[in-house]
């Protein structure tokens, strides 16, 4: 049979406690950090468009080099109207 003395007691209570603060501090959502300055604000804005419209990186290693071009120009396009846009 297992007897709490109350030392034992207290130490079973204190790892509970910390076992819970530590479920607590990592299931807890990030938030995100806002930022004040505004170059950061707009390049993490931009950044976030960016992935949105990018071409899979794969692409390139299947299409000839002479088709740059026609895939720069849609993003250049897409940026500098996000940059328009957020202006």
């Amino acid at each position: 049979m297992l007897r709490l003395t109350p030392a034992r007691g207290m130490r079973t209570a204190l790892l509970l406690c910390l076992c819970a603060l530590a479920a607590l501090l990592f299931t807890a959502p990030q938030a995100r950090a806002a930022s004040d300055d505004p170059v950061t604000a707009q390049a993490s804005y931009l950044a976030e468009r960016l992935c949105e419209n990018l071409v899979p990186d794969q692409l390139p290693r299947v299409a000839p080099r002479s088709t740059t071009p026609d895939f720069a120009r849609p993003a250049v396009a897409a940026l500098a109207t996000a940059v328009r846009a957020r202006g």
